[in-house]
């Protein structure tokens, strides 16, 4: 089923004033490194600092009386356990959030102690925390509030395309980064529907591949993961997802670890954003020249900003020596 203009004008609707406006930021430095003219669009500022809010409200707001009741179950490795953790407190419902072992502290912090919901940490990787969440909510009953896999999610996340393209309706590209795929099936599904002609790119890091490998393979397809952007660790896309992905999306590029570690620190030196690494994903793929985009018109999704502080550390002081070591 294939997320339509009119559901993800309704969750517009749904998310008028719920959600932060974060105007797209034109960045000269990046423009001129990438050959591209760059908007960056800071979900990174957005409430629960990322995207996620949108997807994970959306549903809730379309669930039933009877299914707020029971309350609502995800899994997560932070970001969408955040945004759906706000969105069950706004509810006046009860939430738990699967997490995995060791989860990034700031992020378990905010889903407990400042949205207020119930934090279970269990298994390393997507599938076995979604495992978990699918016992909870078979055994009391809960709404599963999946991150991607979910038509009300990927039409939350879809707004994103129609604010893109109402502040820069002659953007040429998107680039978006690529996890489960409910970030990219939304926008692409928006933005093509549309504006036919703008370009959709998606980005996975090569520690998490799980999309770009099932484009390949010409099936959601699960693989292995092991990467610094603890956002996009689905070790498989959904079916939905991959729909939408094969129907919207015009080309997924890898881009490296380091690229993105690069890049997190790059853009709070030039652009002064907070980013974490799956937040600098898509930026990456410009910066380091992934796509075959010249002198055109570029969005390029900010994802999140939910970083360990002892991470962001790491990254920049790595980052610096490298720089004043002429690397």
């Amino acid at each position: 089923m294939i997320v339509t203009l009119n559901e993800i004008r309704q969750a517009r609707a749904n998310l008028a004033g719920v959600i932060n406006q974060t105007p797209l930021q034109y960045s000269k430095t990046f423009s001129d490194i990438s050959g591209n003219q760059i908007y960056l669009k800071p979900e990174n500022l957005q409430k629960t600092g990322s995207f996620k809010i949108r997807g994970a409200y959306n549903k809730i707001a379309n669930l039933s009386e009877e299914e707020k009741a029971n309350g609502v179950v995800a899994f997560s490795a932070g970001n969408h356990g955040a945004g759906t953790a706000y969105a069950a407190q706004q509810a006046g419902i009860k939430a738990t959030v699967i997490m995995p072992e060791n989860p990034v502290l700031s992020k378990k912090n905010a889903i407990t102690q400042q949205y207020g919901a119930e934090a279970i940490e269990y298994g390393t990787d997507s599938i076995a925390m979604f495992n978990k969440a699918l016992q909870i909510k078979e055994e009391e009953g809960r709404a599963m509030i999946h991150p991607f896999d979910d038509p009300f999610t990927i039409a939350g996340q879809g707004t994103i395309g129609f604010e893109v393209l109402e502040e820069l309706p002659e953007a040429d590209a998107i680039i978006v980064p690529v996890s489960g795929g409910g970030l990219i099936s939304g926008v692409a599904a928006a933005v093509k529907e549309l504006k036919p002609t703008i370009k959709v790119i998606g980005v996975n890091t090569e520690g998490a591949t799980a999309m770009y490998t099932s484009r390949k393979m010409g099936t959601p397809t699960e693989v292995e993961v092991n990467t610094i952007a603890d956002g996009l660790m689905a070790k498989k896309p959904g079916d939905l997802t991959f729909a939408h992905t094969e129907k919207y999306v015009d080309d997924l590029v890898l881009v490296s670890e380091e690229e993105i570690a690069n890049s997190v620190a790059f853009l709070a030196e030039r652009a002064k954003l907070v980013v974490e690494p799956s937040g600098a994903a898509a930026i990456s793929a410009m910066l380091y020249h992934h796509t075959n985009l010249k002198n055109k018109k570029v969005i390029v999704m900010v994802s999140g900003g939910n970083i360990s502080f002892e991470l962001y550390q790491a990254l920049i002081q790595k980052y610096n020596e490298k720089t004043y070591a002429g690397v």
